[in-house]
């Protein structure tokens, strides 16, 4: 899971630098589409951040109690 929120991370990243130059170029059009794929990517990596930390709780949680 960590992978994938690297992976996830780096789209991120990706799309926001492809949204400020197509904003720049001014391709409205492209920029509409590439707010909905960043904003997916980052929806992605949000919930992979919150599964990671949920299993590292876990985790504690199961070495305090053995």
């Amino acid at each position: 899971m960590l992978i994938m929120n690297k992976i996830a991370l780096f789209f991120v990243i990706v799309y926001s630098g492809i949204i400020l130059m197509n904003t720049y170029l001014g391709e409205t059009e492209r920029v509409q589409s590439n707010v909905v794929i960043f904003m997916l990517n980052g929806f992605a990596y949000i919930v992979s951040a919150m599964e990671i930390e949920r299993e590292k709780q876990h985790l504690i949680e199961n070495q305090s109690t053995a």
